[in-house]
């Protein structure tokens, strides 16, 4: 199953053409394997950074289907049950001493072996699933069919909510998904909230599968905590959405019923454990199933005043799991290559795509993908056709096209517009119009604002919307993401006029909040690498206390900050002033985003202020 042209992606129409035909199959084959394949472009040539086979014959496979006919359910377990991993060995490349397999074999192979490409799921998670499955499709339960999924940080959330929705696609023709993680989002890029109608499988990581969904609002962070009122008021716009359209279905028995499986985020603690409850308590679903992890960093508790049932699971148990562990940022950024270049070709050689895991031939690719942004043809907006607002802090008016430039932007339409015409009769001159108000806009995608014109008064837009799309945007939101980790590389320069890294500094930035955060960016990297060697290298089991982390990064930052000043003074700074200037609750969340998704036996706290 192959798309026509080689920058064409695979639509869905010729997904379920291919699962028709299948079923058709099934009743004279036992077993019918449905491959998806998709040409390799810079949205996805990242799956390859994590083949550790390199002497298998690469190629981009996200997943793949069994169809199973109804007379041969326990075949596909017979077959793979006494399997003898040992035995598989690469195949010989000469046809004349080739070992030609059995069908079984290669089925079992399929399944078993390629571990990287295989998820194996624990008896829990089955048990589990069989039970929401059977509960969902019983006459009682017909008028509401709703599932949370909750866990901390790097416990199989994501993974747990596409084996679900694929389980439950066997049974129902169409799953709502609703998607609250705003850093790890599963369908769409980060920053979004967004509610879909999936009718085919989830396969392969989130960043193979970029959706459009049925309606979306954009938040402009991956943390929620920066912007609650407006997160919160996204979801309860689509639950009520999704009861629009699939409440009655639901509760009719002659229409097939629409289940809503809802993904949240990882952040469980403080402010991030308000909303989760907030979520389930404005859901009011019949079942959150909760990962329950065994660190005390990852525990928590959900709420238990309403009808819904709790569903306790183990985390995501990553046995025969062969590729490295990913960080949140490296996800974030696959996203974002999948959604603004999945039409991009990618001219690279095949064997230089099967050594990819190799770290330099990573690099050598990380660069040609930062290129392929700067070659993508950009669209024309005048300042009178779109407002713009900020998610977060906004700027000083005489700083406005500065922070435009080189941005991740929500491209949402704004019910209440007015066109300029109508507001001022006679021609606008200056900056485009600031919405200072957060505006409740539907998102129609993520865009990229790479050259800024003051003189013509266009703002040029990287997007992979079609322009019928485009012309319906008329409010610009302007993220408070850095674009400078999914576009830009300092040591690879291209012809990309305008582009610069950072276009906001604490020079031109007033405000003391966004001020921090600036600090906080530039030196993060100081952070990240003393934390690297604090707890990557020497890991220890005992909890480190907020004071003795304070002083041991206070040891690892004040020799180079030199550039660290406050109130103009050019001095070393002491203590006492970094914990005014330095955003500490900011710097341990990315400490817990970066570094604990993948130790388990660390525990630091925050501070409390």
């Amino acid at each position: 199953m192959e798309p026509n042209l080689p920058s064409e992606a695979l639509n869905e129409d010729e997904e379920i053409a291919a699962d028709r035909l299948a079923m058709q199959l099934v009743d004279d084959f036992p077993i019918v394997l449905v491959l998806r394949a998709i040409p390799v472009t810079y949205g996805n040539v990242m799956s390859f950074y994590e083949n550790t086979r390199p002497e298998k014959p690469s190629s981009v496979l996200p997943g793949f289907k069994i169809i199973v006919s109804k007379h041969n359910q326990n075949l596909l377990s017979e077959i793979t049950a006494d399997f003898d991993h040992t035995s598989a060995a690469p195949p010989s490349a000469d046809l004349l001493h080739h070992d030609w397999k059995t069908p079984e074999r290669v089925l079992a192979e399929l399944v078993v072996v390629d571990s990287f490409k295989t998820l194996n799921f624990t008896e829990p998670w089955q048990s589990t699933v069989d039970k929401l499955q059977a509960n969902l499709l019983t006459e009682e339960n017909s008028t509401s069919q709703k599932i949370v999924v909750c866990g901390g940080k790097g416990v199989g959330k994501s993974t747990f909510c596409r084996y679900l929705v694929n389980r439950l696609l066997a049974k129902f023709g169409t799953v709502a998904f609703l998607d609250t993680d705003l850093g790890q989002s599963e369908l769409t890029p980060s920053g979004l909230v967004a509610l879909h109608a999936l009718t085919t499988p989830l396969l392969g990581p989130g960043f193979s599968h970029m959706k459009n969904p049925i309606r979306s609002f954009f938040c402009g962070n991956t943390n929620p905590g920066n912007d609650p009122l407006y997160y919160m008021k996204a979801v309860k716009s689509l639950l009520r959405l999704y009861e629009v359209k699939f409440g009655n279905q639901n509760s009719n028995t002659s229409n097939p019923r629409v289940p809503l499986v809802i993904n949240t985020d990882g952040w469980i603690k403080s402010m991030g454990h308000d909303l989760l409850c907030n979520v389930i308590q404005e859901t009011n679903p019949d079942h959150v199933v909760q990962l329950v992890a065994a660190t005390k960093n990852k525990q928590f508790d959900v709420p238990t005043e309403g009808r819904w049932r709790i569903h306790a699971v183990p985390p995501w148990d990553p046995i025969g799991v062969t590729q490295p562990p990913r960080s949140s940022k490296e996800l974030r950024s696959y996203r974002f290559h999948s959604y603004f270049l999945s039409r991009t070709p990618c001219n690279i050689a095949r064997p230089l795509l099967q050594n990819l895991q190799v770290l330099s031939e990573k690099n050598r690719v990380d660069s040609d993908i930062y290129r392929a942004y700067a070659q993508l043809t950009p669209f024309a907006v005048s300042f009178n056709q779109v407002d713009i607002a900020f998610a977060g802090s906004s700027v000083p008016p005489s700083q406005l096209l500065f922070s435009l430039n080189a941005s991740i932007v929500g491209l949402c339409v704004n019910p209440e517009y007015k066109p300029c015409e109508q507001v001022k009769p006679e021609p606008r001159e200056g900056p485009p119009r600031v919405v200072l108000q957060p505006v409740h806009a539907p998102c129609l995608g993520v865009g990229i604002i790479r050259a800024v014109d003051a003189g013509k008064r266009q703002l040029f837009i990287l997007s992979p919307l079609p322009l019928s799309m485009l012309k319906r945007v008329n409010l610009l939101v302007r993220s408070s993401m850095p674009l400078d980790s999914i576009l830009l590389s300092a040591h690879e320069p291209a012809q990309a006029p305008y582009v610069v890294t950072d276009v906001i500094s604490s020079d031109v930035v007033e405000t003391s909040s966004v001020k921090r955060d600036q600090t906080c960016d530039v030196y993060f990297k100081k952070v990240e690498d003393f934390i690297n060697r604090l707890f990557v290298t020497c890991p220890s089991s005992a909890a480190v206390s907020t004071y003795e982390l304070k002083k041991r990064i206070y040891c690892a930052l004040l020799p180079v900050h030199e550039n660290l000043i406050q109130d103009g003074k050019n001095e070393l700074v002491s203590p006492s002033e970094a914990d005014v200037l330095l955003p500490w609750r900011k710097i341990f969340e990315e400490i817990y985003e970066t570094f604990f998704e993948t130790l388990s036996d660390i525990t630091i706290y925050y501070p409390v202020d």
